[in-house]
């Protein structure tokens, strides 16, 4: 089991850093995000040279995560992880006899910088594929600079809010019907009917929470409020007043950080008696709140104490490799899906005996890890997403989790008529 505490050097020096984030207002407005990509220069729509590599000469992995800004404590669990496994990889012989060298991109916790980023790895740096993105915003700002225009293979590693079916991108994080819906069943099943909807206000809480919506309501449950806060927001007090007030039986909330900690905190020391579910909940998380962190409820393709022998030895190894990052290899940072999401290309390329990209975006639509951290995962042919193990947690006041309930693997919902 990972326990993580307030003493925890990763945890405890980034946590000091979260009430320094994002300054600029409506930085996730999509009038923002399309203005600043169109903005960009006309470098942005060159394609990568598609030549095939000279022999035994190392292949370049993009690596977009976010070292600076509102997400970097994810950026520094995210850049730990790609190098663990391009080690890992390069030290059992590499790929089609190449070794990987990671080419880190600072995508700065906002789709102008991420976009740039995007396009030094794909029009400068010629990258053999792309992985990364750590919020929806990201991904949308990026997957035509990267997939599109870029047609370089492009692995979003993130639980996320669905429905990314675009050429040349694949999705290795749950999709909602993975994680939202087993938590809603698992509350309707406790008795609780009435819901309040709390969220950070862009894409990924919102389009999380319409399915929120939706299971509760087809569950005979009721909403009884939904409210979004901006993302830079510190002073939950409105929200949390809100949210007491309302006194239902559920809080499921998808306020993101910095605002994730005081909003909690606010409505447990307020005096809340409701379950508190949400998607973002877990060892990472879960030091960052303290002791109003027990009894939140959530659903997670990885919790430490899972009982999958090989998830404990590589999460083992890599806090020992990557001291810098201990503690930090948890599924609301991305990391089981970071990981998968290199092994799952490497097996994609030497399915194809090739790094063109479409002949490994072909072969990405049935490739399978038999063993992976949190358990086998596959790509449902078809889907562009996962079959993945999935697991019901509850968090703990020590920064813990308790796994209630192993899941199995659940298949995605998603892309049903997607090309590849």
């Amino acid at each position: 089991m990972i326990r993580l505490s307030e003493s925890n050097p990763s945890i405890k020096k980034e946590k000091d850093k979260m009430n320094k984030t994002i300054r600029r207002k409506n930085l996730l407005k999509v009038s923002g995000i399309t203005v600043g990509v169109l903005a960009l220069s006309s470098t942005l729509l060159v394609a990568p040279s598609q030549a095939a590599p000279a022999t035994g000469s190392p292949i370049k992995v993009g690596v977009l995560t976010d070292m600076t800004g509102a997400f970097a404590i994810v950026g520094k669990s995210n850049k730990a992880v790609a190098q663990f496994t391009i080690d890992e990889i390069n030290k059992s012989g590499g790929v089609l006899g190449h070794k990987l060298v990671m080419d880190l991109a600072d995508g700065g916790s906002a789709p102008d910088v991420a976009t740039q980023a995007a396009s030094r790895l794909v029009n400068q740096d010629h990258v053999s594929m792309v992985v990364g993105g750590v919020a929806s915003f990201t991904r949308v700002a990026v997957r035509g600079v990267i997939a599109t225009r870029g047609k370089t293979l492009y692995v979003w590693p993130a639980s996320y809010e669905g429905n990314e079916c675009t050429n040349n991108v694949w999705n290795t994080g749950s999709a909602p019907n993975q994680q939202v819906d087993p938590t809603v069943k698992y509350l309707l099943a406790q008795g609780k009917k009435t819901f309040f909807l709390a969220g950070s206000d862009y894409l990924y809480p919102r389009n999380i929470l319409a399915r929120v919506r939706q299971d509760v309501l087809a569950g005979g449950g009721s909403i009884v409020g939904e409210e979004y806060v901006p993302l830079d927001m510190t002073d939950a007090s409105n929200l949390t007043s809100k949210v007491v007030a309302a006194n239902a039986d559920a809080l499921f909330e998808v306020v993101v950080l910095p605002g994730t900690a005081p909003f909690i905190k606010g409505v447990v020391d307020a005096g809340y008696k409701g379950t508190i579910a949400g998607t973002l909940f877990d060892e990472g998380i879960n030091p960052l709140i303290g002791t109003e962190a027990q009894g939140l409820i959530g659903v997670q393709d990885y919790y430490g104490p899972i009982k999958d022998a090989f998830s404990q030895s590589e999460v083992a190894k890599f806090n020992a490799q990557h001291p810098e990052a201990k503690g930090l290899f948890t599924s609301t940072f991305n990391a089981p899906a970071w990981y998968r999401s290199i092994y799952l290309w490497k097996a994609a390329v030497e399915k194809a005996g090739s790094f063109d990209t479409a002949k490994v975006n072909k072969a990405m639509d049935s490739v399978s890890l038999s063993k992976s951290i949190g358990g086998p995962v596959g790509f449902a042919p078809g889907t562009k997403h996962l079959k993945l193990s999935m697991y019901l947690g509850q968090s703990n006041g020590d920064g813990s989790e308790t796994v209630l309930k192993s899941l199995g693997q659940i298949s995605p919902y998603q892309c049903s008529a997607a090309t590849n």
